[in-house]
């Protein structure tokens, strides 16, 4: 996470509350019942990872970028 001075000051900025995270994704826009559940089950299942800051979670943006990548669908042309 860490840059090639290893200034850790820009990427601090993007470590993401759980609010965040789930206003980021949209998941609570999307009609789910349970949206940091939904966030829960995807940190669970190894699909988005996080820290864990004196017992908080915060999950970086890179992780959110590198999710939605993952499950991206391509048009066909």
């Amino acid at each position: 996470m860490a840059d090639a001075s290893g200034d850790l000051a820009t990427t601090v900025a993007d470590l993401l509350t759980q609010e965040e995270a789930i206003a980021l994704l949209r998941l609570d826009q999307l009609g789910l019942q349970d949206p940091k559940e939904s966030l829960r089950h995807l940190r669970r299942t190894g699909q988005l990872g996080y820290a864990k800051v004196a017992g908080k979670v915060l999950i970086p943006r890179e992780e959110i970028v590198a999710y939605l990548e993952r499950h991206r669908v391509r048009a066909r042309g």
